[in-house]
């Protein structure tokens, strides 16, 4: 399955820059294969528009400026509000915006310091709380926003795979001379994946410092939630009380490449763990989970016969299952993903 044949993957919020990034001016970026420009408007908030002057059609992303929160196209200086509304032709400025003259618009919000996308004037569901987001007791830490060359589809399963960290990761937290078969359970969640499991981990110098945890392993008790499509958490709580909270996010630039984003809600201070080791250590993670995912293809297999499974796949699967259930119920393109859409979803749960 090609997310990009199926719209609706369009009536889902993506994060997409931070909004300092914006700060510093309008950013280009393409979602699910639509090219899109960015801004912030004259109180600070984020606004989107397709990157596509209605005059010449140069990318608006391109030299373009603000004004007066107003987007000003670079090739001939039009001016757009967020609406998409041409405010302003410098070479006719008696000329009256009509529906020819306006750029086509997309929602676009703040939340987490991120500016946010929806492609599809009906969102499917609301942007996603995160756990601490709220919280007085938790700082939040930005980690990493990248471009992987992986499918984000792939790139969200992964994190409800517990399977792989004692061989991927066995220069940070994985031990490959000890593989676990951690106990998971499954918490239902209507539009998403919720599992539980306590996985033990290798704790090294450089993570002994950041946790406080001079042993050289420790147990993670493990909250991980898929949060469809390209959201996950991964909430982990140790001996020592301590909360490292992970919000993830894989946002489609098309079906071969996405953007990584990701930052952390912790319980401890800055002088206890300053944000900027605890940053690398995760980059350090991440790194590796990137290496082998861009070596996976850009097709997403909803079949479960598609690919071999163990008992530890079986959160990925119920994930799968429900890709296939709204491809099934909200998607005008379910026909192009026919033959993966006919297994029918009990497959899913009996194959782990």
């Amino acid at each position: 399955m090609l997310a990009t044949q199926h719209p609706v993957f369009r009536r889902f919020w993506y994060p997409i820059f931070q909004l300092e990034e914006l700060a510093a001016g309008p950013r280009g970026f393409r979602l699910l294969g639509e090219d899109i420009v960015l801004w912030l408007d004259e109180a600070g908030a984020p606004a989107c528009l397709q990157d596509r002057c209605p005059h010449r059609s140069a990318k608006l992303s391109v030299d373009s400026t603000v004004v007066k929160g107003a987007l000003a196209c670079g090739y001939h200086g039009w001016e757009f509000a967020r609406s998409g509304t041409c405010l302003f032709v410098p070479q006719m400025p008696e000329l009256r915006a009509g529906a020819r003259s306006a750029a086509k618009p997309y929602a676009c919000v703040a939340r987490y310091g991120f500016a946010w996308v929806c492609l599809d004037e009906n969102p499917l569901l609301p942007i996603p709380d995160l756990p601490h987001a709220e919280d007085q007791g938790f700082r939040q830490i930005f980690e990493y926003a990248e471009d992987w060359e992986a499918n984000f589809l792939r790139v969200a399963e992964n994190a409800l795979d517990v399977g792989h960290v004692a061989f991927v990761h066995r220069a940070t937290i994985g031990d490959d001379s000890k593989p676990t078969m951690p106990r998971l359970t499954l918490v239902p969640m209507p539009h998403g994946v919720n599992f539980r499991c306590d996985l033990p981990v290798a704790n090294r110098a450089d993570q002994q410092r950041n946790l406080r945890i001079a042993a050289p392993e420790t147990v993670r008790k493990a909250d991980i939630k898929w949060l469809m499509p390209g959201a996950f958490t991964l909430h982990f709580t140790y001996p020592n009380g301590l909360v490292h909270a992970i919000c993830g996010f894989a946002t489609p630039i098309d079906d071969q490449r996405c953007r990584r984003i990701q930052f952390v809600y912790r319980s401890d201070t800055e002088a206890e763990a300053p944000g900027a080791a605890i940053a690398a250590f995760d980059r350090r993670v991440g790194s590796e989970d990137r290496r082998l995912l861009e070596s996976c293809p850009a097709d997403f297999p909803l079949d479960p016969k598609a690919e071999a499974h163990m008992i530890l796949d079986r959160p990925s699967l119920v994930m799968r299952q429900m890709l296939r259930r709204l491809l099934r119920d909200h998607d005008p393109n379910a026909h192009l993903a026919a033959h993966e859409l006919a297994a029918p979803d009990t497959l899913a749960v009996e194959a782990a």
